[in-house]
């Protein structure tokens, strides 16, 4: 049997995951396998800027907390975790949203996107007014276009769906090789 070119193996991978796609609603399918890659990329292309400072919130001001290749850190705390935490529970560093919405519109916007720690995320909500006041001093051009984007409507078909998993997973694996090439050992 002859060798696979990289392009039919790659080919041959994508037809194997519309095969899975297929099996799904489109909403389940970025549910389960699409948004938590997503998450994981920022997660860990923020964790891949090479160490320094970062602007956050810290006591409700706009600071800055010092963090390391292989960290986070909560834009609205400042707290600094690794970005990727253990199989068992998940990590102390999640993806936050700036806004959210169910019209998918801004699902997979990154700029709507940044490391928030699981306290900020989950248990206060996303801290929203925090957001905004890093949002306005970080990324202060997306604000109107996100605001704009919310509440339109989106559907994805399935190839684009397994186009963006294969976009994600090429990223979010470039982003752990660039940190395991400055000696991060990968948090488990």
């Amino acid at each position: 049997m002859p060798k696979l070119t990289p392009e039919q193996k790659s080919a041959n991978a994508r037809a194997k995951m519309l095969e899975v796609a297929r099996q799904y609603s489109t909403g389940t399918y970025i549910r389960k396998f699409v948004a938590p890659l997503f998450q994981s990329m920022i997660r860990a292309e923020a964790g891949a800027i090479p160490e320094g400072l970062t602007t956050v919130i810290v006591e409700c001001e706009v600071g800055q907390s010092f963090r390391r290749v292989g960290e986070c850190a909560c834009i609205t705390c400042g707290k600094v975790a690794p970005w990727k935490g253990n199989a068992i529970g998940g990590g102390e560093i999640e993806t936050g949203h700036f806004l959210a919405s169910r019209c998918n519109s801004i699902l997979f916007e990154e700029a709507n996107v940044s490391p928030q720690c699981k306290i900020c995320n989950r248990h206060r909500a996303g801290e929203q007014q925090l957001y905004r006041k890093w949002m306005m001093t970080v990324r202060p051009e997306d604000i109107e276009r996100l605001e704009k984007l919310k509440p339109q409507s989106k559907q994805f078909t399935r190839d684009e769906l397994v186009d963006m998993r294969i976009g994600y997973a090429a990223r979010l694996n470039a982003a752990v090789a660039r940190m395991k090439g400055v000696g991060h050992v990968e948090s488990r």
